[in-house]
């Protein structure tokens, strides 16, 4: 097994450079090997074969049948996803206009292409009672690897980088050991944005407009659906 320094880009004294670390990492997933990268809230990781995300998975030590999300462009979820134009408007302004980290959660096409080379074993981890999460935006290395994903036609599940019930990880150091031990490839951005919430990023169902969970950003959600679309979501007690 490789170290954690060998399998860590950059490497010391180089530079970020998201086309090419994406390339790298969708390399990786291609080949059946687990990623784990920087999003704006926290490390997160990343799997496309049925044995990588069951490698993944058993490092975090997830209990069996929890679900999973995908991760996408907005292109991919307008695909995806079965939303009427409101809902889709709603969806590019908070993520594309507004560049929110969002998991939307909706209906899904299951005869979109990308569906057609994941396995049922797969599916039946990325679906819950007929619908599919996926997380959008997340930062422009992200952003990059879910193109290239999108035009080879693998479709990529993730998690947050930690052991379960261990809390968000927005520091590569702060990993636990085991899930740093899984990974094939770690690309180390060094603090990530949103790490002032402590959280992982907000869930939201956008059929029934409902609120799955409150994470990051999410008193921006509820005031910029409020003032755009005249909608209120539920309050965060919590606050």
């Amino acid at each position: 097994m490789a170290s954690i320094q060998a399998k860590t880009i950059p490497a010391p004294g180089q530079l970020p450079n998201v086309r090419h670390d994406a390339l790298r990492v969708f390399n990786v997933l291609k080949a059946g090997g687990v990623a784990i990268l920087p999003s704006e809230v926290g490390y997160a990781i990343f799997a496309s074969s049925a044995d990588a995300i069951e490698r993944a998975f058993a490092a975090k030590q997830r209990k069996a049948g929890h679900s999973v999300g995908i991760i996408g462009t907005y292109d991919l979820h307008r695909g995806l996803h079965v939303l009427d134009d409101k809902r889709f408007e709603m969806t590019r302004v908070l993520t594309q206009d507004l560049d929110m980290p969002l998991i939307i959660v909706a209906p899904y096409r299951d005869d979109h292409p990308i569906l057609k080379n994941t396995t049922p074993q797969t599916l039946a981890k990325a679906s819950k009672n007929g619908t599919i999460a996926m997380y959008v935006g997340g930062g422009s290395l992200l952003t990059e690897l879910c193109k290239l994903n999108e035009a080879a036609g693998q479709l990529v599940v993730g998690s947050s980088a930690n052991v379960s019930g261990k809390g968000q990880k927005f520091r590569v150091q702060n990993i636990e050991q085991e899930v740093l031990d899984v990974a094939d490839i770690i690309v180390n951005y060094g603090l990530q944005r949103y790490h002032i919430y402590g959280q992982a990023s907000t869930s939201m169902d956008f059929e029934n407009m409902r609120v799955i969970r409150k994470g990051s950003c999410y008193e921006l959600l509820q005031e910029r659906i409020n003032k755009f679309w005249g909608i209120d979501l539920e309050k965060d007690e919590t606050k």
